[in-house]
């Protein structure tokens, strides 16, 4: 019976310790990301990738996941920019390649 307690609070203590947590972060900005309803480890995440808790929220509801919004971001497309070009049915690197040429989106009807 002990070893199994004790199997048991090992276990408990591991799976904890490798919960992400809210560490690093001020108690302000805990705030911010609780607010726009995210937990520690999707906060973790977006910020890891260099987006804040305004900046994630505006991504996200635009339809944007993690991975999508880092490779919009990364070319230097704003929510609001990135959105339009993807309404429009442009895949990155054709919104990249038109944006270089001074091109803008055209929705599609």
């Amino acid at each position: 019976m002990k070893k199994l307690l004790l199997g048991l609070l090992v276990s408990l203590l591991v799976a904890c310790a490798s919960a992400p947590s809210w560490q690093g972060m001020s108690e302000r900005e805990i705030s911010q990301w609780k607010a726009i309803g995210f937990d520690s480890t999707q906060a973790q995440n977006w910020r890891l990738r260099g987006f804040g808790p305004t900046e994630s929220d505006g991504w996200i509801k635009a339809n944007f996941n993690l991975d999508t919004a880092t490779i919009w971001a990364k070319e230097s497309f704003n929510v609001e920019e990135a959105q339009v070009w993807s309404e429009a049915g442009f895949e990155i690197e054709e919104a990249v390649t038109n944006r270089s040429k001074g091109l803008t989106p055209v929705r599609a009807n």
